[in-house]
């Protein structure tokens, strides 16, 4: 932002209750009253508090612009998710009746790049407790059986391309693999999902997750 600064004549010419807030009348400057005489002093100590007031809101103004993120998308993110995901499936055969619950708690990082590309990371830590038919239930009985796995990381790098149009973001990492990110301000895209399979209308499998990257 250009600064103005400005004169004794110029300051004279603006109003001091739009551009100089923080003078207050006959407190920072001298009140006259008809009929009585100017004093060149007291004059011009009214036009200095006005013009330091205006060069004071400029200061502010430049300070306050420079802290509001240009809008940009590129740049580098802080990622965070989590997920649960339910599965279950009703057949009595052997290793056919299950139920699962998972629960995933990640985080990483993505660079979004200026000429369009993106790389990142994602650390992922699954926690899981499965429930399986054990034996066969119309031949012999069959018991539960129970699979806790808790505790389970990985990590998986992540590269392509992304595109802005306003109010989502696109991540490509493939021909059929896409990941649309909504602009929830200026440092912070929102990823949040539901994804349900169903078999003869019951349904079988349940996803569903929300992440964040925060830009840094």
């Amino acid at each position: 932002m250009k600064k103005f600064i400005l004169t004794g004549l110029t300051a004279a010419l603006m109003s001091a209750n739009v551009m100089a807030s923080e003078v207050v009348e006959g407190t920072d400057t001298t009140v006259f009253t008809a009929d009585s005489p100017a004093v060149a002093s007291e004059v011009n100590g009214n036009f200095a508090a006005l013009i330091a007031a205006i060069n004071d809101n400029s200061q502010r103004l430049d300070a306050l612009e420079a802290s509001v993120d240009d809008g940009s998308v590129e740049g580098s993110y802080t990622f965070v998710e989590l997920a649960i995901e339910l599965a279950a499936n009703s057949g009595t055969g052997l290793t056919e009746a299950y139920s699962e619950i998972s629960s995933f708690s990640s985080t990483g990082s993505f660079t979004l790049s200026a000429n369009g590309d993106f790389s990142g990371t994602i650390n992922e830590n699954r926690s899981t407790l499965f429930s399986t038919v054990n034996g066969d239930c119309g031949v012999e009985g069959c018991r539960d059986a129970f699979d806790p796995d808790f505790g389970n990381t990985g990590s998986e790098p992540l590269n392509g391309t992304w595109s802005d149009d306003g109010s989502t973001v696109t991540l490509t990492l493939g021909p059929n693999d896409i990941v649309v990110l909504q602009k929830a301000g200026p440092n912070m895209l929102i990823l949040s999902q539901k994804d349900t399979v169903t078999t003869d209308g019951e349904p079988i499998y349940d996803f569903t997750n929300i992440a964040f990257l925060i830009k840094q």
